[in-house]
């Protein structure tokens, strides 16, 4: 096998592109997509609640531990 046929079997492999531009602007849909705002998802509902429920278990179980809970914040 030689180059040229190498050549014309990979051409008949891949067709070529037609489009040599984009279909449309890609920026303004960026642009929109980085300016709205993130919400909440079900993984930051979860490790809020986790967190405000270990906070309380630890508070009613270590009563002293409300000073340290108050020093840190």
């Amino acid at each position: 096998m030689n180059d040229d046929r190498l050549k014309t079997l990979l051409r008949s492999a891949f067709p070529e592109s037609e489009a040599l531009s984009p279909s449309r602007d890609l920026w303004p849909s960026i642009v929109a997509r980085a300016q709205t705002p993130a919400g909440w998802t079900w993984i930051d509902i979860g490790v809020a609640a986790g967190v405000g429920i270990g906070v309380t278990i630890t508070l009613v179980m270590l009563p002293k531990a409300l000073l340290l809970l108050a020093y840190h914040l």
